[in-house]
């Protein structure tokens, strides 16, 4: 039965705790207080935040950065939840957990951190300690299935096998026998196959002195290639790795003790043999076959087989080893004369070869000469061993970083007031607000002037219709723009809304104002045209005369030919469609521009639309929706629309998206098609819709932001002067050097931040005349150290131009790139944007699943709606709107990206302010001509030539450069707009928009998005991981069919007749084997067995099953075919002989050596 439970509901569990913070030490395994206490979990909040008041409730000894929640049922600890999640997110996990009084969550360490305390204590403890350690080890894994998979997932096995290298025998079998019972779990096999280290250590203690040690290496060896063919190239890989290090041939520790006929031990040798055979049938392609068994030849194995088979009272499963060696060495040479493999071969095919020709063919080395190859002084080079592609190195401990590296935008420097001292920055940003807005409407109202009356100028011998006599009467009295601008306000909303007959009068907008003009015109009697003329006189007087520098600048930029490159930035793409402003009035003849609003307080209806803009097309509720809607909302939606309504049918109420709709009437009909009517199709679950945000009690939270910004002032008082005189001069070099590095505007000794304290100080004509008086009047005093400074700099001609001029030299290259370089980056933000796939898919998703929740299509909504997406939550889990989103984008399109990385220009964008870059733009350009004047008055008086061609050059060089500013900054602003309307916001708004506030929307969404979709990922993750790990968790590999013998199967199946459960599924630990030996065995004999338990008894039986039992193919194995058609074992190759050129090549290679 599934737990269901509601949004908001308290769920009761018995909690409890484990002191387990060591486990090596010896604890209770069992959770305490015996009584548990209950506690009401919220369904909804993570765990993480209710683990505080669990931990305090429970007086838990964990820390709640260690601390983890496992679920404890039926006498058996289960899964760990997930503290990131709610209880509502893990129903299947606690499924059942009320049902006994037994069951409970139980607060322990977390896996990791009691892996870390297992490793930590086996790299630092030492004697007695060392020792308890490692025999507890085992016992540890036994009970405690989840801590395998993290011991080898967190570097585990490389402790082991580093404390391995320098312990003792006692101590290596102690840490065998706990590697024995990692290897039981699938977990900790599939680690150990991925950490050749531990095979390299396992085969290394294959050459110890005490038997223990390597009967216990060599089952752990068997046990490992007899789980996976593929172990067997692991396996052979070791074994290379070792032999070359310590410059031996490989096989050489298997070899040296099969050759120690004195004191051989039957089961060892039966184990080693066990061993060779396993390893080189697990060989799939006979290149790989040869070149083993060839190593192994070359050591003398055709000697000790015929060794141990003439030895009388040879142990018969040696004889068995020993024979199938020998059999499927014919076998793989093509000798076996049809003879079949023995029962107990894993292979009864022979190996693949690649060549085709059965005459050559690769032999084995016996196969190539008839006699016994005799003790070898010196040792062929044999072939590196040929592993298959799969077959890769991967060390647990290896992990990988990738370090992200974010830029930030261009850094401002601080604005210097421009008034006089006592003005805020606030009040002075305000009258310059104020000024532009006059000289704004001034500029309009004398252009609409001006277009007005040189067009009735131009119109006067036009005729008037009849049908519009009773309007042009009205204008013949109404003589100002002013009163024809507000006529035209008073038009209705929208067509539909007007009259029929009406409709007829009105028109045309174009003509109406073009018949208007006419009438106007015609009526007008001879000294309204004077007052119009006198109007234009004064319209003529009232402009100003443009000076010898404004005239100069208007040259240079109708002869500017200069490409658009600013500081390394291509703006070539900038062409002349790009100089149309989207926002600028048009022609009389196209429309009349939107009115500003009245002051009244009453919003004015916008001006009625052309005849060749048609009106927003309705909706066909019969076909589909706007944006293919039907599709969007899989079918479902377009079946639910309401006959007559704009609603779609819903079972329930659910949370409204509050944003504003695109409509077709606000989009002008230059823009053409707008992103929503490009949008890709999105797949909605309508049914998951609505029951996440079905509505509920609304829980209002207001947020209230507090921004405290005063900015303070310090005013400096004229008695200080002095002082901070003096100051200054403790940084800036001696008066002497610095009148004559002014004069040559070396910058090698004053510095830009100089040039500002020297700006700071410039004497005062009255100062000037004080010091130079008290001179006079006291000549045998010396100055003090301020008026010395003051009047030294006195001396020097034109200072404040000098000191400005250099200033703005030094200035402007980082003027210019603070501005260009938003400018690019907010052009690359819109070209980004038109193409970015993941935009248009969580645009399109959105807009279906808003279109559903509010029950009414649309054609698209605002951008600005974008912050509020985070803010949505739904009424279950209480996710919000952007979680699920980010699950629809990732599962309709999983090639998309987290948007944030990819709109890296849009994120710099955002922190720069655009009203202030057309500011510094304009204040450029008026520096840029005052450093004209200056230059004037420096050239005036002693300035050397060459410094003055320098500076002429200069001035020539950013004049260029300024204009390409503004050409730059005009259409990247004209594109900005043209991308606004492509968005679908109306033009007021598109007017009114800040492109670093636009930006800055989108670039906190993506990063929004980003978060919420990496942490989407990890949940996905960790569920799936969940899922791998149900899997194997707590599997014995005695579970897998290749390791039941036939005894086993055939109880399993007349358990299964009976009907009578199994052991290993009444407790999943002990299987029926394994109670039964435990039975079986006497009380002597458990006595005289120290370690042996029933773990040991499967391992004993699994030994036993890999060297005795009969293989599991029933049909003969087929190898990949050797590259050489002619190779066969090495006894082969040289019983058989060699042939004359394969002599002289033998005699080629020992030479070589």
């Amino acid at each position: 039965m599934i737990v269901k439970m509601e949004p908001d509901e308290l769920i009761t569990f018995r909690v409890q705790y484990l002191v387990d913070s060591d486990p090596l030490s010896a604890c209770t395994a069992f959770p305490i207080p015996v009584r548990a206490p209950t506690y009401a979990f919220t369904t909804t909040m993570p765990l993480a935040n209710q683990l505080g008041t669990i931990l305090r409730l429970l007086n838990a000894p964990q820390s709640i950065d260690d601390a983890a929640i496992q679920v404890y049922k039926d006498g058996d600890y289960g899964a760990y939840l997930d503290l990131e999640s709610s209880l509502a997110e893990q129903t299947e996990e606690i499924e059942g957990l009320n049902a006994s009084r037994k069951n409970s969550l139980v607060v322990r360490t977390q896996l990791n951190v009691r892996v870390q305390a297992i490793i930590e204590k086996l790299l630092s403890s030492e004697g007695s300690d060392l020792r308890r350690a490692l025999f507890s080890l085992k016992q540890v894994f036994q009970e405690d299935k989840d801590l395998v998979h993290a011991f080898v997932a967190l570097g585990g096995l490389n402790c082991l096998v580093r404390v391995g290298n320098c312990a003792d025998q006692n101590y290596q079998n102690y840490i065998l026998r706990a590697l024995g019972q990692v290897m039981l779990y699938v977990d900790g096999m599939n680690g150990v196959m991925k950490h050749e280290p531990t095979m390299q250590w396992l085969y290394s203690l294959i050459a110890s002195n005490y038997r223990s040690v390597v009967k216990t290496a060599l089952k752990l060896l068997l046990v490992f290639v007899e789980y996976a063919e593929s172990n067997c190239y692991v396996l052979v890989r070791a074994i290379h790795s070792v032999d070359a290090t310590q410059g031996t041939l490989p096989w050489s520790n298997i070899m040296r003790l099969l050759k120690d006929y004195d004191n051989a031990d039957a089961e060892l040798v039966i184990y080693a043999t066990s061993l060779i055979n396993k390893a080189l049938a697990g060989l799939n392609d006979q290149d790989s076959f040869y070149d083993e068994s060839d190593l192994l030849e070359q050591q003398g194995m055709e000697t000790v087989i015929q060794r141990y088979m003439s030895k009388p009272g040879t142990d018969l499963d040696l004889l068995d080893q020993l024979q199938l060696y020998e059999a499927v060495l014919k076998f793989e040479d093509g000798e076996s004369d049809g003879q079949r493999l023995p029962q107990n071969s894993m292979r009864k095919t022979q190996r693949y070869r690649p060549g085709s020709n059965t005459t050559e063919r690769r032999k084995s080395r016996r196969h190539s000469t008839d006699n016994s190859p005799a003790p070898l002084t010196k040792v062929l080079p044999t072939t590196v061993l040929r592993m298959t592609p799969t077959q890769g190195i991967l060390d647990e401990d290896s992990s990988g970083s990738t370090n992200s590296t974010e830029f930030s935008g261009g850094l401002f420097s601080e604005k210097k007031p421009r008034d006089g001292a006592g003005v805020t920055p606030g009040l002075r940003r305000r009258r310059e607000r104020a000024e532009r807005h006059k000289s704004f409407l001034k500029e309009q109202q004398e252009a609409a002037a001006n277009g007005i009356f040189a067009a009735l100028e131009q119109r006067e011998g036009l005729d008037v219709e009849s049908e519009d006599k009773q309007l042009l009467m009205q204008l013949k009295r109404d003589h100002t723009v002013k009163d024809l601008t507000q006529r035209l306000t008073n038009l209705p909303m929208s067509p539909t809304q007007e009259h029929p007959a009406n409709r007829a009068i009105v028109g045309d907008m174009s003509g109406l104002i073009s018949k208007a003009k006419e009438g106007l015109a015609k009526s007008k009697s001879k000294g309204e045209i004077s007052r119009s003329s006198s109007v234009d006189q004064e319209l003529k007087k009232s402009e100003p005369k443009k000076s010898e520098n404004e005239l100069h600048w208007e040259e240079l930029v109708r002869n500017m030919t200069r490409p658009l490159n600013l500081c390394d930035l291509d703006f070539t793409d900038l062409q002349d469609d790009d100089e149309k402003d989207v926002l600028a009035p048009r022609g009389l003849g196209a429309g009349i521009p939107p009115p500003p609003p009245p002051l009244g307080g009453v919003i004015a209806p916008p001006p009625m639309m052309p005849p060749s803009l048609a009106p927003p097309p309705m909706f066909s509720y019969g076909g589909s929706l706007t944006n293919s809607v039907n599709s969007s909302l899989n079918g479902s939606v377009n079946g639910e629309l309401m006959n007559g309504n704009n609603t779609i049918k819903k079972n329930k109420k659910t949370v409204k998206l509050f944003w504003k709709e695109v409509r077709e009437d606000m989009i002008p009909q230059v823009v053409g098609k707008t992103i929503w009517d490009e949008l890709p199709d999105a797949n909605v679950d309508t049914q998951k819709l609505e029951h996440l945000f079905e509505s509920r009690a609304k829980d209002l939270m207001t947020k209230k932001q507090q921004e405290l910004n005063k900015s303070k002032e310090i005013i400096v008082l004229d008695h200080k002067r002095s002082n901070a005189i003096n100051i200054a001069i403790t940084k800036l070099p001696p008066p002497r050097a610095i009148k004559a590095a002014i004069l040559k505007m070396d910058a090698t000794v004053v510095t830009r931040e100089g040039i500002d304290k020297l700006l700071n100080m410039l004497p005062t004509d009255e100062e000037r005349g004080k010091i130079q008086e008290a001179q006079l009047s006291n000549p045998e005093l010396p100055l003090g150290s301020a008026e010395q400074f003051l009047l030294t700099l006195a001396s020097i001609s034109e200072l404040g131009a000098r000191l400005k001029l250099w200033a703005f030299r030094l200035d402007f290259d980082n003027s210019e790139r603070e501005i260009a370089e938003p400018l690019m980056d907010l052009k690359q933000g819109i070209e980004i944007l038109r193409q970015n796939r993941t935009f248009r898919c969580i645009l399109s998703t959105l807009l279906s699943v808003g279109i559903f929740l509010n029950g009414a299509p649309v054609k698209g909504f605002q951008i600005e709606y974008l912050a509020k997406v985070p803010e949505v939550k739904d009424t279950v889990h209480k996710h919000s709107l952007l979680h699920h989103l980010c699950h629809m984008v990732m599962e309709s399109s999983s090639d998309t990206s987290d948007l944030y990385s990819e709109i890296g220009p849009i994120t710099r964008a955002s922190k720069a302010d655009f009203t202030d870059l057309a500011h510094n733009l304009n204040q450029l350009e008026a520096e840029c001509k005052a450093s004209w004047d200056r230059l004037k008055l420096i050239a005036k008086h002693d300035c050397p030539p060459p410094l003055k061609q320098k500076l002429v050059d200069f001035l020539a060089d950013c004049a260029e450069r300024i204009i390409i500013l503004q050409i730059v900054h005009r259409r990247v602003m004209n594109r900005y707009r043209k991308f606004l309307l492509w968005l679908g916001m109306p033009q007021h708004s598109v007017a009114e928009s800040r492109p670093n506030e636009f930006c800055r929307t989108l670039s906190e969404f993506a990063l929004e998005y980003r978060t919420t979709r990496e942490r989407v990922q990890q949940q996905l993750e960790k569920k799936a991981n969940h899922r791998e790990r149900n899997k194997t968790r707590g599997k014995l590999i005695i579970d897998m069919a290749k390791f039941k013998t036939k005894e086993d199967v055939a109880d399993a199946e007349l358990k299964q007749l009976l009907g009578t459960p199994s052991a290993d599924q009444a407790d999943g630990t002990l299987t029926w084997r394994r109670r039964r030996a435990e039975q079986l065995r006497s009380p002597i004999s458990r006595q005289s067995e120290e370690f042996t338990d029933g773990d040991d008894e499967i391992l004993e039986s699994l030994v036993k099953t890999a060297t005795k039992a009969p293989g599991t193919r029933t049909t003969p194995r087929e190898r990949k075919r050797t590259r050489h058609a002619d190779r066969k074992s090495l006894r082969r190759t040289l019983k058989n002989g060699l042939t004359d050129e394969e002599k002289q090549h033998v005699a080629a290679l020992i030479q070589t050596y």
